[in-house]
């Protein structure tokens, strides 16, 4: 389940080359933490293998607090410190360098080499060969932030765990 429709276009693009392995995106225009309530819901009800919550941190008061349920119900998050972009920008450069979520459509236009749109498919198109370096540059970045900045996720800006997620669902790949 995610809150943004960037994550849903992106995983929804994900989930092409997957096979027989499904992925029931949910885009939920919701709080973390209420997000991780609808999928502690949908937990109880349904018959999945896993439940993953995908958020950012943006403006949201209860993010840290969103993470903390979410694994006190079992379920598993990759969240964006400050947004998904962030996960785009590390398919072509190792950081951790705070950069405001305002200025990630000029970063990813020059990165990609053309326009940057949260909706256009093309973007996922020309991420995927680089998704290597991707888990590579945000594992080092996570786990250099959560030594450095202790503490709560909320202050680890620029952070993502989508690298969690996307290694599970590799691991399904046609």
């Amino acid at each position: 389940m995610c809150v943004g429709e960037t994550e849903q276009i992106y995983f929804d693009q994900f989930k092409l080359d997957l096979g027989k392995i499904k992925i029931k995106t949910i885009q939920e225009a919701v709080s973390p933490r209420q997000l991780v309530e609808r999928a502690s819901k949908e937990k109880a009800h349904g018959s999945f293998a896993q439940v993953w919550c995908i958020f950012d941190k943006d403006d949201y008061a209860d993010f840290d607090e969103a993470i903390e349920l979410a694994e006190k119900k079992g379920i598993r998050v990759a969240f964006s410190n400050q947004a998904f972009e962030i996960w785009y920008i590390l398919h072509f450069e190792k950081t951790t360098a705070a950069l405001h979520r305002d200025r990630y459509k000029k970063k990813l236009t020059d990165l990609l080499g053309f326009e940057y749109s949260k909706t256009d498919s093309k973007v996922y198109k020309s991420l995927h060969s680089n998704v290597e370096k991707a888990i590579m540059n945000a594992k080092w970045g996570h786990q250099r932030l959560a030594v450095d900045k202790q503490g709560r996720p909320s202050a680890w800006e620029s952070s993502t765990t989508v690298y969690k997620l996307v290694e599970e669902l590799r691991r399904w790949l046609k």
